[in-house]
């Protein structure tokens, strides 16, 4: 059977760019079909990134930010929930607290990132 129950205490803490923490709590190796990391940020702008293979799904608990889905800005705060469609760029910029879920899970190399602001 796998894992059906995953506490902070065994997940994996990261940082990430120098403004994301945060703790992964499984990987697709123990799940192919779903990753789930709990993440904040210390404020700044996460430039536009397209994610090839998994659609995103953030859950905010804390904070507000401006996101750029596709052609689409709009701000989001605490109890709002965003998708991210997979091939859709996106990008956001504020300080938050999140739960992201990628389905299927991230592989590494799955993510194209670039230093376009959601701005332009």
């Amino acid at each position: 059977m796998k894992k059906i129950h995953f506490t902070r205490a065994a997940a994996i803490p990261f940082e990430l760019f120098g403004q994301l923490t945060g703790y992964e709590y499984n990987s697709a190796t123990e799940h192919a079909d779903c990753c789930v990391s709990y993440l904040e940020t210390s404020g700044g702008e996460h430039k536009l990134s397209t994610c090839h293979t998994s659609d995103l799904f953030y859950y905010i608990i804390e904070g507000e930010a401006d996101f750029r889905v596709g052609d689409k800005l709009f701000k989001a705060q605490a109890t709002d929930a965003v998708l991210v469609p997979r091939g859709t760029p996106y990008g956001y910029c504020g300080t938050l607290k999140y739960v992201l879920f990628m389905t299927p899970s991230y592989t590494e190399g799955c993510e194209t990132r670039t230093n376009q602001s959601i701005y332009d």
